[in-house]
């Protein structure tokens, strides 16, 4: 979609959930909310928040979608979510609460469209709910060590398969949570996801993180935790470095070329 078609479909959606008695709020998420993070690649992505009771009638009947009468897949996210791919292959990924539900939902970016009674303020303390939680649970350097570790142990047992997902996904995650989670708040652009958009934000580091996907698991466990060095010590030397140094001896003692 380019921009034009965007903002009309947003308009439509809009527009049509109005005449729904039973809704009482529409949100819009993410790059829906935020243009200046879309492009033609973009999704619709949205929450709906109606009468208690009518969740499910959305869900059964989608004539209030704009262009429903071209829906190629169709995927359902328990409770009340969907995501539709059209035959256009754009895509839109909701989910359908009433108010009491709100709360169970995570929220970044995000603009309110309909407000038919305090949804402005449900869905701003949602927003800082998540902030918080995100600073509450926050990914330590030591559990980043401990799954470096457990990456190796599985390269060295011969599970390959399962030390790249511990690599590649778990440690890469954590690695960046943990710099996205010690940048000053007003620098930090996802709170849900800190891999969205790394290569527009930092393309060396998102360049550097790439490749140590091509490494072997030890070895790219000892550019992680180095990257780990580099980013994060300067700007929070109280955390387990000590850890660090000792999960990279384990790993330098490791069998060579295995």
């Amino acid at each position: 979609m380019d921009a034009v078609q965007f903002d009309n479909y947003t308009e439509q959606l809009r527009v049509s959930l109005e005449s729904v008695r039973e809704v009482l709020g529409l949100v819009v998420l993410g790059s829906t909310a935020d243009s200046t993070l879309r492009d033609e690649w973009s999704d619709h992505d949205f929450w709906i928040i109606t009468e208690v009771g009518a969740q499910d009638a959305l869900l059964e009947n989608l004539s209030w979608l704009p262009d429903y009468q071209n829906i190629e897949l169709t995927v359902k996210h328990l409770p009340h979510g969907l995501t539709i791919v059209f035959h256009n292959r754009h895509k839109v990924e909701f989910a359908v609460f009433d108010a009491t539900e709100v709360s169970s939902g995570r929220v970044d970016r995000y603009r309110v469209l309909i407000d038919r009674g305090g949804i402005a303020e449900l869905i701003a303390t949602v927003h800082d709910a998540t902030r918080l939680q995100t600073q509450a649970r926050p990914v330590t350097l030591e559990n980043l060590c401990v799954v470096l570790w457990s990456a190796c142990e599985r390269h060295m047992r011969g599970e390959l398969l399962s030390a790249r997902q511990y690599m590649d996904a778990f440690a890469i995650d954590r690695l960046l949570s943990l710099i996205v989670n010690n940048e000053p708040a007003e620098e930090r652009k996802d709170t849900l996801d800190p891999r969205r958009r790394l290569e527009q934000r930092s393309p060396e580091l998102a360049a550097e993180v790439m490749a140590v996907r091509d490494q072997p698991v030890p070895q790219a466990a000892l550019q992680l935790l180095e990257i780990a060095e580099r980013e994060l010590k300067p700007k929070a030397p109280t955390l387990a470095w000590d850890k660090v140094k000792l999960v990279r001896d384990w790993i330098l003692a490791l069998p060579q070329n295995t």
